[in-house]
């Protein structure tokens, strides 16, 4: 039940992020909208930002789940968010937008993660310099984008990603093979 509970609860504030800015959502509308009580929501959140923590982790899980690679991954990427533009644009304008700039990275890292593992899996590759080039990847790829939601996403996600793709094909495996240790 808590789970559900929570999960109508981040239900909720997307059903009222696509008519609204953050800012202007109060718990008392969510609660209305999911038929709880405010100490329900206190129950299992802190405040308006926890729960929108929540829901992004949970439309982040849903975006990498079962993603045939990084290229499938950063295509629904893309995706998700061409498709939630209302949600995301209400929360990018608004005072939680450092945790939607945190999921884009914790999905970039992710991502990177996942690719950096696959090219470098035979390669000694020391813990210190895995974080490095996984750091500057997530950031090259969180970047991106960040800076497509700032440019009202002009462009399709199809060619985002293929732009990525041939800007970033071999270059994990030549990045790991850089930092090998080859004791």
């Amino acid at each position: 039940m808590t789970s559900s509970t929570k999960q109508a609860l981040a239900a909720s504030l997307k059903k009222l992020l696509k008519k609204k800015f953050l800012d202007d959502i109060t718990v008392k509308e969510i609660v209305e909208d999911c038929v709880v009580n405010r100490q329900t929501f206190y129950y299992h959140f802190q405040d308006i930002y926890d729960l929108l923590r929540f829901m992004l982790e949970q439309e982040t899980h849903a975006v990498l789940e079962d993603s045939g690679g990084w290229r499938q991954a950063l295509l629904r990427a893309f995706e998700y968010v061409q498709r939630e533009h209302l949600v995301v644009y209400h929360v990018f304008l608004s005072d939680g937008r450092e945790h939607l700039d945190c999921h884009v990275y914790s999905l970039a890292r992710h991502i990177v993660a996942e690719e950096l593992d696959r090219c470098a899996g035979d390669l000694k590759l020391p813990g210190k310099d895995r974080d490095f080039i996984t750091d500057f990847y997530m950031n090259a790829l969180a970047g991106m984008i960040i800076g497509w939601m700032v440019r009202d996403m002009k462009e399709e996600p199809e060619e985002m990603t293929d732009r990525t793709g041939r800007l970033l094909e071999g270059e994990f495996r030549r990045a790991a093979e850089k930092f090998a240790d080859e004791r």
